[in-house]
C-alpha cells in the first residue's frame, strides 16, 4: 500500500472522530444527586414525582466530555528555559528532555472523548409507573497508547534492545449511533422500585481495532524488529478500496460525495441499516428515613454492522528494519518527526499488507456499573457516594464520587462533588438547577478546574439543559426514593 494510503487510513481515524463528535458519553456522576429527570439515564429506578416532563428538543440536554488520564493540556505544552524562557515550547521541542514527559505516563494511556445529544427526551406518570421516552445520539472515542510505544517513538530503539515492546493494550474504538429508549419505573413498595429501559439502536458509523495480541522485538545486536501482530480493523463508513491485479490493496479513500453531514445522519436515524439492542436496569432501596441505596447497569447491548462494510486484518510474524526517533530531540539534527513517520511508513509497506474483506461484523456497547448511597440531614441537605465503572474490553475506567446535596429553596437545588476519577484525584464538581413555573433549567459539570485551569486538565466535560415539568408534588423523607 502507498505512503499516502496509509495516510489516508490514519486519516480516517480523524475523520470519524470528528464527522461523529456531534453526537454514549461518560455521564457527569454529579448528575446521579440532582433532582432532574436526565438523573434516569444512569438508573432507570430514579424519578422525578411529576405527572410530565419534556426535555425540549434542541433547547435541551446535551453532555460533551474529554477524558484522558494524567497528561494535561500543560504537559505538552509549557515555557522553555534558558534562551527560551520567553517561549512556549512542546514536548518535542530539542531542549526538552523527553523522558520527564515519558516518566509521567501510565503503562496504559487513554484518551476518551464522547458526547450525548437529547434529540427527545420525556416522561409521564401513569397510575403507579412512570414512563420515560428518549430519542439521542451518542458518540464516543476510546483511543489507548500502551507506554512502551510512546517510548519506542520518541527514544528509538535502544530503550528495547534485546527486549520486547509491548503494545497489546493498543486500541481503538469510534462509534456513533442514534438511540430509542422506551423506560418504566415502578414503586414496588415504600421502600423498593425498580426500572428497566429498553433501547433500539441504529448504528451511523464505526471504527474499531480488534488487537489480538501485538508487540515487537528488537535485536541487541542487528536492531531489526520483529513484529508479533494479530490485528483487524473492521470499519463501518462510506470508503473505496482499490486493488491491484494480484489483490493487493492500492488506494483507500472516503466517499465524500456521501458524506453529507446532517442528512446523512438523519438518513441513518429514521433508516436503521446498522441495527442493535441494549437494556438498562436500576434499582434502589431506602434502608430507613435517613439511608438509602441504589445500583444500575447500563449499555448491555450490541450494534450489527451491516452497511459500507470494510474490514483489514493482519496476522503473523513481520521482520523490518528498525527506526529510530531520538534524532529529533537532538539539538544539532534536522531530523523531523515527518521524517521519522516516512521511514516508520516505508518500512511497514512492505512487510505489514492487510487482508480486506467486507464481512459484516458485532461490537458490543461499553457497560457501565453505578452503585450509591445517600445519607438525609434533613429534608433539604444529603450526603452521597457514588462508585462507577465503565468497562472498555481490556480497559476498566473506575470513578468514586462524594457529593454534598441542597435544595436551597423550591426553585433552587445544587451540587458539590469531589471525584477520583481517570487516576486522577484532582476533581472537583458543581451542579445548578432553577426552576420557574415549569421551566428547569440546569448545568453541571465534574471537572471545575479545568475550566479554571484548562492548561492543567486532563478531563473536561459540562452537561447543559432546559426541562419543562408539570405536576410534581413536593419531597420529603417520609417519600423519598433513591437520592431524593
Amino acid at each position: 500500500m502507498k505512503r499516502q494510503n496509509m495516510l489516508r487510513i490514519f486519516g480516517l481515524v480523524s475523520f470519524l472522530y470528528f464527522f461523529t463528535l456531534p453526537g454514549q458519553a461518560q455521564e457527569m456522576q454529579s448528575l446521579y444527586f440532582m433532582r432532574l429527570p436526565q438523573a434516569n439515564l444512569m438508573n432507570p429506578a430514579s424519578h422525578l414525582y411529576c405527572n410530565f416532563y419534556l426535555d425540549l428538543p434542541v433547547l435541551g440536554s446535551a453532555n460533551v466530555t474529554t477524558l484522558g488520564n494524567r497528561i494535561s493540556f500543560s504537559d505538552l505544552v509549557f515555557p522553555g528555559m534558558g534562551e527560551y524562557a520567553d517561549s512556549l515550547i512542546t514536548i518535542l521541542h530539542p531542549t526538552y528532555n523527553i523522558d520527564d514527559f515519558l516518566n509521567k505516563l501510565d503503562k496504559k494511556n487513554y484518551i476518551a472523548p464522547s458526547a450525548h445529544i437529547n434529540i427527545l427526551s420525556l416522561g409521564f406518570k401513569a397510575k403507579n409507573l412512570y414512563f420515560h421516552i428518549n430519542f439521542a445520539e451518542n458518540t464516543s472515542v476510546f483511543l489507548g497508547l500502551p507506554k512502551d510505544f510512546m517510548t519506542l517513538v520518541f527514544k528509538g530503539n535502544d530503550s528495547f534492545a534485546g527486549n520486547k515492546a509491548d503494545f497489546s493494550s493498543f486500541g481503538l474504538r469510534a462509534t456513533t449511533y442514534g438511540s430509542y429508549g422506551l423506560g418504566v419505573t415502578a414503586d414496588i413498595s415504600p421502600a423498593l422500585t425498580i426500572g428497566v429501559r429498553g433501547k433500539f439502536l441504529s448504528g451511523i458509523a464505526d471504527l474499531s481495532l480488534k488487537n489480538k495480541g501485538m508487540s515487537i522485538g528488537i535485536d541487541g545486536d542487528s536492531y531489526n524488529h520483529t513484529l508479533q501482530a494479530d490485528l483487524t480493523v473492521n470499519a463501518s463508513a462510506p470508503l473505496e478500496v482499490k486493488k491491484d491485479s494480484a489483490g493487493n490493496i492500492t488506494d483507500v479513500t472516503p466517499k465524500e460525495e456521501e458524506l453529507n453531514g446532517t442528512a446523512n445522519l438523519f438518513y441513518y436515524l429514521i433508516n436503521p441499516v446498522n441495527p442493535g439492542f441494549a437494556f438498562d436496569f436500576g434499582t434502589s432501596y431506602r434502608i430507613n428515613d435517613r439511608f438509602s441505596l441504589s445500583a444500575s447497569v447500563l449499555d448491555l447491548g450490541m450494534i450489527f454492522w451491516k452497511r459500507d462494510i470494510n474490514n483489514f486484518s493482519s496476522k503473523g510474524e513481520f521482520v523490518f528494519k528498525g527506526l529510530d526517533a531520538s534524532p529529533v530531540f537532538q539539538v544539532n539534527d534536522t531530523t523531523t518527526l515527518e521524517d521519522v513517520a516516512n521511514n516508520l511508513l516505508d518500512s511497514l509497506q512492505s512487510v505489514f499488507e492487510p487482508v480486506h474483506t467486507t464481512d459484516p461484523y458485532t461490537t458490543t456497547l461499553n457497560p457501565k456499573i453505578y452503585f450509591g448511597g445517600t445519607f438525609h440531614l434533613n429534608d433539604a441537605v444529603y450526603l452521597g457516594l457514588l462508585s462507577r465503572t465503565e468497562i472498555h474490553k481490556k480497559n476498566i475506567l473506575q470513578s468514586f464520587t462524594l457529593s454534598a446535596n441542597a435544595s436551597v429553596s423550591r426553585f433552587l437545588d445544587a451540587t458539590v462533588t469531589y471525584s477520583y476519577s481517570n487516576h486522577s484525584f484532582n476533581n472537583i464538581g458543581a451542579g445548578l438547577s432553577l426552576r420557574g413555573g415549569p421551566l428547569q433549567i440546569f448545568v453541571l459539570t465534574d471537572y471545575v478546574l479545568g475550566f479554571i485551569h484548562p492548561d492543567e486538565a486532563s478531563s473536561l466535560g459540562v452537561w447543559l439543559g432546559v426541562n419543562l415539568t408539570f405536576g410534581c408534588r413536593g419531597k420529603s423523607l417520609s417519600d423519598t426514593p433513591l437520592i431524593w
